[in-house]
């Protein structure tokens, strides 16, 4: 495929929010979804040179069904430069109501894509009613040097250790719920699911988890940058 011109285009990094109703569309469809409003906003998207061209856009990583977000990141690129405000403004005149474009910010021409550059993300989960023990296994996770799970692949089973892919397990149980505040691996070069996570702290409490009476929020996501984690959509460029 000739993509030639290509460097010429300007990057820009979209930080958006997924709830409501919105958090039950799939990630193919809320790519559908992206490619309609950027023409509908009159946005002066790039396309790929060849046979089939396409709107020159890359999400961090997919959202499963069910679980909202304040921190999904889409990059794209135009063939103009557009101030970051008038395009978040215009965008957000045509999105459907749970999607928000958050911020915008400009990246630099050598910056990598989000997909490549991410490497952790947030998530805060509160479950129905209070866990007790909850504290105990939290710690025991985290002063474990392994922790190895059976996962199910493409009929094939296999023992896939998951303590390295987890960075930390903050628990909150003061109030009428236990709340979770968790970072954990995410992107290409590792990536744990949340719910498979809270199935084993589940499994270890004795308890069944239950998707429908927890509450999955994933905020930030994370570049690790001269060993440091910093924000996808920090303001000042640091690529």
């Amino acid at each position: 495929m000739n993509n030639e011109g290509v460097n010429n285009n300007i990057k820009y990094r979209l930080e958006f929010s997924k709830t409501e109703r919105m958090i039950y569309i799939g990630h193919l469809d809320l790519l559908k979804l992206f490619h309609r409003i950027i023409r509908r906003a009159g946005i002066p998207i790039a396309y790929s040179c060849g046979f089939n061209p396409h709107q020159l856009t890359t999400f961090a990583v997919p959202l499963a069904l069910g679980i909202s977000s304040v921190g999904e990141v889409l990059d794209i690129q135009l063939k103009e430069r557009m101030d970051c405000s008038e395009l978040t403004e215009r965008l957000n005149g045509v999105l459907p109501e749970g999607i928000e474009i958050l911020q915008s910010i400009e990246l630099e021409s050598s910056a990598d894509n989000c997909a490549s550059a991410l490497r952790y993300a947030d998530y805060c989960v509160m479950f129905d009613g209070k866990l007790k023990g909850i504290e105990k296994i939290a710690d025991d996770i985290l002063s474990s040097e392994e922790i190895n799970i059976e996962r199910t692949v493409k009929k094939k089973t296999k023992t896939v250790n998951i303590r390295p892919l987890i960075r930390s397990i903050i628990c909150d149980n003061d109030g009428e719920n236990t709340e979770l505040y968790i970072n954990i691996a995410a992107g290409s070069q590792g990536n744990l699911k949340i719910d498979v996570l809270l199935e084993y702290i589940c499994s270890r409490l004795g308890k069944e988890f239950c998707f429908e009476k927890t509450d999955i929020l994933r905020g930030t996501m994370y570049t690790e940058y001269k060993g440091e984690l910093l924000p996808l959509c920090l303001e000042e460029e640091f690529m």
